[in-house]
């Protein structure tokens, strides 16, 4: 892997920065019945984010069709809560030192551009990051990665992707760039492990060691 100064980070938003999985849930609950799926109690959550992408899916009964409108109308709702979501605890120092080391900073979201631009000035971190690409389906990281790459001329392995979910190591595995799971979001550690991804981390403050170490190429 190159130096630092040549490497991009490029970091999934809800769930691995901002801290939406509450709200989220929330949300979800609030516009179940309306696709007529079933909605998830306290207990629920911990098996949920056990499981992966698709046996979450089958786990509540949602078909991929049903999946793509039921995250659009989550993603509106949260639109208009997003000033009352906060950081994950630690993540704003963990940016920072990375930020400080060199590196690049890229966000590639689902979520709007307002939202991630608004929320990164509430907390100070809007000039950490070069990029934000937003609106990326919920399928359809993998290619968003490439084009990210292919549009800015950086090399799969000159990039380190960053996210809370399996289907973001999934999309980081088929664009070819190494990964970092975070199990602070939608999936905890036994759902992330099963995508192999490169680190595997527990909390913000490991984040910089773990970019260090594939840099570095250690195994």
């Amino acid at each position: 892997m190159p130096q630092a100064t040549e490497t991009v980070l490029i970091f999934d938003f809800d769930g691995t920065i901002a801290d939406t999985l509450s709200a989220g849930i929330e949300i979800y609950n609030e516009i179940a019945p309306s696709f007529r799926v079933s909605t998830v109690g306290p207990e629920d959550v911990a098996i949920l984010r056990n499981l992966n992408s698709r046996a979450l899916l089958d786990h509540l009964g949602i078909s991929r069709l049903k999946a793509l409108k039921l995250g659009a109308e989550l993603r509106r709702q949260l639109h208009r809560r997003m000033d009352e979501v906060m950081p994950i605890d630690g993540i704003a120092a963990a940016i920072r030192e990375l930020d400080e080391s060199g590196y690049q900073l890229t966000i590639l979201t689902s979520n709007s551009r307002d939202n991630v631009e608004n929320f990164l000035e509430r907390i100070g971190l809007k000039e950490a990051f070069q990029r934000i690409e937003s609106g990326v389906s919920l399928f359809g990281k993998a290619k968003r990665i490439q084009k990210l790459l292919t549009s800015e001329g950086i090399p799969a392995s000159s990039a380190i992707y960053i996210g809370d979910e399996t289907r973001d190591m999934e999309a980081s595995r088929s664009a070819q760039v190494p990964c970092i799971a975070v199990t602070w979001g939608v999936n905890g550690e036994q759902a992330m492990l099963t995508e192999d991804p490169q680190r595997c981390i527990g909390h913000p403050s490991e984040l910089n060691a773990a970019v260090r170490s594939i840099v570095a190429g250690e195994e």
